[in-house]
């Protein structure tokens, strides 16, 4: 996307006479871009970031409970559909499979149940 510079620059090189493909090349762009810039006159507004998600009143909770070393995601869920949420237990998988690898290993858990030679 083309940055309010990007415009600037290619309307000075308009002016200079440089031929479309020229321009393109110097900002390193397509030709068509360079030509819809001209058009438009000024940098196209920013699209927005991000959609909301049913999620979001909830991630608080959910960053609780990861924290209390609560970590199973249907358990989550179910806590999460007490307090009204109607999404689905996939969204919510895909906002904690991230947050694993923050998780603190469990070093040694399997120790106790190694059989002695």
């Amino acid at each position: 996307m083309l940055r309010r510079e990007d415009v600037m620059v290619i309307q000075v090189l308009a002016q200079r006479g440089l031929y479309l493909c020229d321009i393109a090349k110097q900002v390193g762009v397509h030709p068509q871009t360079v030509r819809r810039a001209l058009t438009r006159g000024e940098a196209p507004a920013p699209r927005p970031n991000r959609r909301s998600s049913g999620l979001d009143p909830y991630r608080a909770d959910i960053d609780r409970l990861l924290a209390e070393d609560v970590w199973n995601a249907v358990v989550i869920f179910q806590e999460l559909q007490a307090k009204g949420y109607t999404g689905r237990l996939s969204i919510l998988q895909d906002y904690i499979r991230p947050k694993r690898v923050l998780r603190v290993g469990r070093a040694g858990w399997g120790s106790q149940y190694k059989r002695s030679g």
